[in-house]
């Protein structure tokens, strides 16, 4: 593809992603996007005592459900119960519940604190079908001359962000389920830098990818196999990741429901198109990249929904995204370059060969897809 060709399609690329902006932003539905964010836990110390407080789904939390992934409580008749009562009726569970939960919420100075109950603000009932915030307050009172702290998060209570107030270049953080945040020092000092949010989110996205592997690096070949060609296969990844990133930052700030995606769906559809796509059409074209742009941002509301669940310090989201999706794109292109050189290497040069290792390979990715459709099925 020369010069002009390229200039064409970035030409059009812009157009259709103003369009898509503009449509999104007009859409009725787009700003009613649904996701349920990680506990937020804010603490200070004032007079030698450590305030602890949490703004979380409370009553996601009585009914034992993780309050970061609404699936786990939206349908759940216990939950939808809760959700209708007033401040006045629900605040006497929550406090029963919080005097055993505590226990399993561990803060260190360095000695294990006596956290105490101090009471919850509960907001109006509201739209029932939306998420209510409580605050809870806890308090400890501090041993003299202590200079840090460490929180253990409970397991079962979904991720956090932990974040420092009324000092000097706060910590700001997350904590999965059961994790234990580094010491912390009281007096400030101890915040995440750019760099440090990047590389944190970096890793959680390669793990991410890497607990579920095999569809996605299948997808990233569907990619390789339309050609075999150096040009194509780094133009489609470029569009590819630049899919993902654009959904993964609409998923993130809520302008679209990444709970609505499933992933598995999402993977099997994307593939066998790709697939069969590559068997009718051995060149690259505007509308393949478009449809690839397509896939990377649905590919990008997937992976925004494993991000909510992690949870994001809100004053790093940018970075934070930046990151995870660095992270689960950048064992793709691995994937994709390792396929290449393979196929080469096997077709010895030979453009006949390149031609029937496509065809071939498509056919087995295409049958891959289907199977995946058709398995729960034939399992049940």
């Amino acid at each position: 593809m020369n010069g002009p060709v390229f200039r064409a399609i970035f030409r059009t690329l812009k157009t259709c992603a103003l369009s898509f902006l503009v449509l999104v932003t007009l859409h009725p539905g787009s700003g009613r996007a649904q996701s349920a964010p990680p506990t937020v836990v804010d603490f200070w110390v004032k007079s030698d005592t450590l305030f602890l407080e949490l703004k979380w789904n409370a009553e996601a939390m009585l009914t034992g459900n993780n309050p970061a992934q609404p699936g786990s409580f939206s349908d759940d008749p216990n939950y939808k119960s809760l959700r209708r009562l007033v401040s006045s009726e629900l605040e006497p569970q929550i406090k029963e519940f919080v005097q055993l939960w505590k226990q399993n919420l561990v803060v260190e100075a360095p000695e294990r604190l006596s956290l105490s109950y101090e009471g919850v603000r509960i907001p109006v009932v509201g739209d029932t079908e939306k998420v209510r915030i409580s605050k809870l307050l806890l308090t400890a009172p501090l041993p003299d001359q202590v200079s840090n702290l460490r929180l253990t998060w409970p397991s079962e209570s979904g991720p956090i962000v932990l974040r420092q107030q009324n000092v000097a270049a706060p910590y700001t953080g997350y904590l999965a389920a059961g994790e234990t945040s580094p010491l912390i020092p009281l007096q400030g000092g101890a915040s995440l830098t750019t760099q440090q949010t990047l590389q944190t989110y970096f890793t959680k996205g390669v793990d991410q990818f890497l607990r579920n592997p095999i569809k996605p690096s299948i997808l990233v070949l569907a990619l390789v196999f339309l050609s075999l060609k150096l040009r194509p296969v780094v133009s489609q990844l470029v569009f590819l990741s630049a899919g993902a990133l654009i959904g993964l930052g609409l998923g993130l700030y809520g302008v679209l429901d990444a709970g609505k995606v499933n992933e598995a769906p999402v993977l099997v559809a994307s593939t066998i198109v790709l697939a069969l796509w590559n068997l009718v059409a051995r060149r690259l074209q505007v509308w393949r990249l478009l449809a690839v742009l397509a896939i990377g941002g649905l590919q990008g509301l997937v992976i925004a929904s494993a991000l909510i669940g992690i949870g994001v310090p809100p004053d790093h989201l940018p970075p934070a995204i930046l990151g995870f999706g660095a992270g689960n794109i950048l064992p793709l292109v691995v994937v994709a370059f390792a396929g290449l050189a393979l196929a080469l290497l096997f077709s010895g040069g030979s453009h006949r060969k390149r031609g029937r290792i496509s065809v071939l390979a498509s056919m087995l990715i295409a049958g891959a897809g289907v199977y995946w459709i058709v398995e729960p099925w034939v399992l049940g």
